[in-house]
């Protein structure tokens, strides 16, 4: 990367930790150079995704850094959609499939999730009926491996300047090969100690590396990138429109998050706001200046406002994002201020 003339210095983060989830996870940070000595930096990102896409066994996103970032968590690309369920199994079910839905959409740039299925893991099959032959109940299991292999306190040693905890755990040669298991044993009701294998089997499978939460349920997310020309609203709309076809099950939340989920709340009833808004500052320079066509002659110069910030956006190939929005209220602000200001003038000069 640091070949690439726009490119000034990177720092980078690996495995667990700060903004990485997981181990499996890396994070470069890339300063580029002052902006007139370099190109664009969706240019400089479509160069290096394009590096990044030769090196194999690595997957690579890029994201600009934003100036307003709004809720959302941190993910590989800058935009999220949100799955959530109780049910894990139809949820882990379901969204690959919605991944590779949205993955289709034109315009739509590093399509990814959270959500790795394929972590190697082994399941404890507990035969209850030879459970209960012998006496042995379910936690009782549970607390036999857990001894062995979690984390449990036994006990403290006190020191005069120090604590230190005593975790009662195997010896690290029993812990590397599942096999060993069968070294464990357990008492029966009546006193006898027979091993673990006798009431439980380990099933290898596989399942999530992490289970990610979002309102206190199970969720996984999929965020996206834009390709340069296409809109947050197009996204949106093309993912809903998805999401429609697709029917998920009742079970199954979804919805946006982040910018994305602000994007799409601010459009909800914008148009009634938008003459509410109107009405009032036409009532209120109404009673101001105690005449119906002073308002309206100020009021008249909004919505070439409006229209000129939105040709100027796409003459320079600016998105309407929530920055650009939030530049188009204040400049109808100020266009708005510059009226009364020569309303003002006009009737001190007549």
């Amino acid at each position: 990367l640091r070949t690439d003339p726009a490119i000034d210095y990177v720092n980078s983060t690996v495995g667990s930790g700060g903004p990485n989830s997981t181990t499996n996870y890396g994070r470069l940070f890339i300063a580029l150079k002052p902006q007139n000595t370099r190109d664009n930096a969706a240019v400089v990102i479509g160069r290096l995704r394009q590096k990044a896409r030769e090196i194999p066994g690595m997957q690579a996103f890029f994201q600009s850094v934003q100036n307003l970032n709004i809720g959302g968590r941190i993910s590989k690309s800058q935009y999220q959609y949100v799955m959530q369920s109780g049910d894990t199994e139809a949820l882990y079910r379901l969204a690959p499939e919605m991944r590779d839905k949205i993955e289709k959409i034109p315009g739509l740039l590093d399509v990814t999730t959270d959500l790795y299925i394929k972590n190697p893991q082994m399941t404890v099959d507990i035969d209850r009926e030879k459970a209960a032959v012998y006496g042995i109940t379910v936690d009782q299991v549970r607390n036999q491996l857990y001894n062995a292999y979690g984390s449990r306190q036994v006990g403290t040693i006190y020191m005069p300047s120090n604590d230190y905890q005593i975790i009662l755990e195997v010896q690290p040669q029993f812990r590397v090969d599942p096999s060993d298991r069968s070294k464990l044993y357990m008492k029966t009701a009546s006193g006898q100690t027979i091993p673990l294998d006798a009431v439980a089997r380990l099933v290898p499978t596989v399942g999530p590396l992490q289970i990610n939460h979002q309102g206190q349920q199970p969720a996984v997310t999929i965020s996206f990138n834009l390709a340069p020309g296409n809109s947050l609203g197009y996204a949106v709309d093309k993912i809903t429109e998805l999401e429609q076809n697709s029917s998920p099950p009742p079970t199954i939340a979804t919805g946006f998050s982040g910018t994305a989920q602000v994007f799409q709340d601010s459009l909800r009833g914008q148009g009634v706001l938008i003459l509410a808004a109107v009405f009032a500052a036409f009532v209120i320079l109404g009673i101001l200046y105690e005449s119906f066509i002073h308002p309206i002659t100020i009021i008249s110069g909004l919505p070439s406002a409006g229209i000129g910030a939105i040709l100027t956006l796409t003459l320079f190939g600016m998105e309407l994002s929530v920055i650009a929005m939030i530049g188009i209220v204040m400049l109808v602000g100020i266009v708005k201020k510059n009226a009364i200001m020569m309303v003002d003038f006009a009737l001190e000069r007549r």
